[in-house]
Parts: C-alpha cells; structure tokens; sequence
C-alpha cells in the first residue's frame, strides 16, 4: 500500500503530460469532426461521409510527414497486413456510425460509442487471454445497463432502435481497430501509422461510392472538407498520446467528448439531452471509468509483484 500511494504521489513526467494534453486536443477535435457529421449525416450516405473524411484526412499526416522527410527520415512499412486490417476495422466503425448519426442525437450516440470500452475488456478475456475478473464483469454488465436506459426512450421508433444497434456494432470495431493501434505503435512511428492508415481507408472506402454517391454542394462540401481535416489531425494526436502514453492513463479523456457533444447539440440545433439519456451516459461513462483504473490498479499490482 506503501508502495501504491508513493507511486500515486509522484508528480507527472514531461512526456505524461504532454500525452495528456494532446489527448485532450484530440478530443475536442474528434467532438467537432462528429459534431460536422451529424449536420450532413441525414443527406449523404454513410460510405460518401467517410471517404471525405480519410480523403481530407490525409492532409494533416501529409504535412507532418514532409517535415519528417525535410529532417531526412524515411518512411517505412514493416507490418502491411496489421495496417489494412486496421483500416477495415476503422472503416467498418466510421460508417456503422455515421449511418446511426442521422437518427440519434450526437451526445447519446457518442456515449453509446463509448461502449468499446467495455467490449475491449470482453475481447481481452476472450482472445487475449487476459485474466478473468469478476469485477470487470460487473462493471460490463452495469455499464450495457446504461445502454439500456438510453435506448428505451428510442423502442417506439424503429429508425432510432436500428441506429442505436449500428452505432453500437460500430463500438465493437472500434475496439478492434483500438487493440490493433497499440500494436502497431509498438514497432512503427505515429506518422507512419496515420498515413498509411488513411491512404487504405481512402482507396477501400473510395470504391464503395460506386454503389451510393451523392453529389454534394459547395457548403456541404466545404462541411466534409473540414470533418477530414479535423478528424485527421485529431488521429495524430490520438496516435501521438498513444505512443508516449499507457492506454490506460488516456482512456477517461475520451469521455469529455459527451461534454463538447452537448455543447454541439445546444449550440447548433439547440437540443436538449433528456434525464434518462443524461443518466444512461453517466452509467456508461462511470463503468468505462471504472473499468479503466480497475486495469491501471491490476497492472501496477502486477509490476509491483
């Protein structure tokens, strides 16, 4: 115990911080990106959205890795196969979710999309051989409770029962394509990862406007322009917190997305989140919470043993 709270006592490194700070940055710009995909989402199909999104992401890794050439560091490409397979895995997400946006209000879509959470600690257990405990379960089980809360307003509309299951499969790639990140962070650098990732995403989700396309005008071209470049630049942060600091220690960031996506709502359609919905999300977000430092405790047991 001792030991524990002479850890917790410690003040923050350099290289925490910054992990902190950027991962706030890029959560604020994510909030904004989702904010822009929920204004167009009701007139474009979701596959559109999310090729305007990679296409336009590119800039932000393309900027970053330039500088890196002028420095004359070279790209390189060690694991091909874990990069497309993050990219399905992104893609699947990011149209699931878009294609729930149109019928839900952003904050209570994003605190269903904060479920991946829980499905990573499901994931873990069953495919990483992660050891089993009962209060993870728990903490699963109370957090789809929360699920639950929000989508009993929504059972009398199949339209918005339908988008809360899509954006709650689009939770389930998420978690994947979050495994699959840290893996790659392991051998390959920030710039590296977002660039390649965009480039697959932009050419897979490119052929799929072959089959639904819609034209867009010049203001909502200009709206999916900068949910691109909003969202590429948040993916860098995101990639850059991750690779100078433990997932673990980052995760109850993400969650003050709901905050800014309330704010959205007000600001933009002047929506209001109803008491059940608002109760649902703090259910979600303080199981997500939980179950986040419940791994930080086991792991810092673990180093300490």
């Amino acid at each position: 115990m001792l030991v524990r709270l002479s850890q917790l006592s410690r003040p923050l490194n350099k290289q925490t911080s910054a992990g902190f700070a950027i991962m706030f940055c890029a959560v604020f710009l994510f909030a904004v990106a989702d904010a822009i995909a929920r204004v167009i989402s009701a007139r474009y199909p979701a596959n559109e959205i999310t090729f305007f999104r990679m296409l336009f992401g590119l800039a932000p890794a393309a900027c970053v890795f330039r500088f890196r050439r002028n420095r004359g560091k070279k790209l390189t490409m060690h694991r091909f196969a874990g990069h497309f397979f993050r990219a399905v895995m992104v893609l699947g997400s990011r149209v699931l979710f878009f294609a729930g946006l149109a019928n839900l209000p952003l904050s209570t879509a994003m605190a269903l999309q904060y479920t991946d959470v829980m499905f990573i600690g499901l994931f873990a257990i069953a495919l990483l051989s992660e050891r089993f405990q009962l209060s993870t379960v728990i903490t699963l089980i109370v957090g789809f409770s929360g699920v639950a809360l929000i989508s009993l307003p929504l059972t009398g509309n199949r339209g918005s029962v339908l988008a809360m299951s899509l954006v709650l499969l689009s939770a389930m790639f998420s978690a994947g394509s979050f495994i699959q990140l840290k893996k790659l962070s392991e051998s390959e650098e920030p710039v590296e990862i977002v660039l390649y990732f965009t480039i697959i995403a932009t050419i897979v989700s490119g052929m799929s406007l072959v089959f639904a396309w819609i034209t867009p005008d010049t203001k909502d071209f200009g709206y999916m322009t900068l949910l691109g470049l909003t969202a590429g630049a948040a993916q860098l942060m995101l990639t850059v917190a991750l690779a100078n600091t433990a997932a673990s220690m980052l995760a109850s960031f993400r969650y003050f997305g709901i905050v800014w996506a309330i704010v959205f709502e007000h600001l933009i359609g002047g929506e209001t989140i109803s008491l059940r919905a608002t109760l649902g999300s703090v259910v979600i977000v303080g199981s997500a919470l939980y179950l986040c430092w419940a791994n930080k405790r086991i792991h810092a047991d673990d180093a300490t043993a």
